[in-house]
């Protein structure tokens, strides 16, 4: 497989980051994705709550259900889909692993 510069963004080896850790990146274009590691596996998503631009990143991660803190709207983490509350769906990311290193798509 080969990875292109113009769409996959290199996010560097992500291994260090323990089962619910969450880490935010932001990209060269100024958009923060949250990257969180559940189960074993990486998922990446928008860092801002789609509502009214709540960070994330202070919410909580049960699996792959992913909780705002703001008015507890809540996200499966692996396709952005809405859970209860939740009236927009969440921005999710693509991510690829390849020799060692991890790569989200994302415009540059």
């Amino acid at each position: 497989m080969t990875v292109s510069a113009e769409t996959w963004l290199p996010l560097g080896p992500l291994e260090d980051m323990e089962d619910g850790e969450r880490r935010e990146v932001t990209l060269p274009s100024g958009k923060i994705i949250l990257l969180i590691r559940t189960e074993g596996k990486f998922h990446a998503v928008c860092a801002d709550c789609p509502h009214q631009d709540t960070p994330l990143a202070e919410g909580s991660v049960d699996g792959t259900i992913l909780t705002c803190p703001l008015h507890f709207w809540q996200w499966d983490i692996r396709t952005g889909e809405e859970i209860g509350l939740a009236e927009l769906p969440l921005e999710i990311f693509e991510l690829r692993h390849e020799n060692g290193e991890w790569f989200v798509r994302a415009e540059k």
